[in-house]
């Protein structure tokens, strides 16, 4: 029953990883509840699907890197010729917020900080800066690491706090 559900634990991460409505963090509250004992165990195997997913994502993002920025040069010519509809003022600052954090990925001490705010927090979007991460060459190395530290706690800490209300019986 443990070997299987560590093995579901990391598919699940995996598949989080492709499909952004199979939210791990949904693992990471249920892990608890359905494994009293283990759940340290299946949200760690979770997250390290989840981080083995991000990775192909950053090595295709790495690879297709030239493709990428072609492709996105011609679609903001596109979008600048056609009218966009004004948004709102707190929505176009967080927009101008997660630009402004994912151009630092490539500096040296604030990359890692981004990634690290993206994977332990969710903003900006781990997506995001995954793909961002790749195409400016971060080091494969550097992501998996602040990667994995980021998610993990995220998800240990949210299952954590699950215990604590089952034990003080809400």
């Amino acid at each position: 029953m443990t070997a299987s559900g560590v093995v579901g634990a990391v598919v699940f991460g995996l598949l989080s990883a492709y499909f952004p409505p199979l939210n791990a963090e949904i693992y990471a509250v249920a892990a608890p509840v359905i494994f009293p004992d283990l759940w340290v165990l299946h949200v760690s195997a979770m997250t390290g699907g989840l981080v083995v997913g991000k990775v192909t994502h950053f090595i295709a993002a790495e690879k297709g890197a030239e493709a990428f920025v072609k492709r996105r040069e011609e679609k903001e010519a596109r979008t600048a010729a056609k009218s966009r509809r004004p948004r709102g003022a707190v929505r176009e600052r967080l927009a101008r917020w997660s630009k402004s954090m994912i151009d630092v990925l490539d500096r040296p001490r604030l990359g890692p900080l981004v990634i690290l705010a993206s994977s332990g927090v969710g903003f900006p979007p781990l997506a995001v800066v995954t793909v961002a991460a790749g195409i400016k060459g971060i080091s494969l190395t550097l992501f998996v690491v602040v990667t994995t530290i980021g998610c993990l706690a995220r998800f240990l800490i949210t299952s954590w706090l699950v215990v604590q209300g089952i034990q003080l019986d809400f």
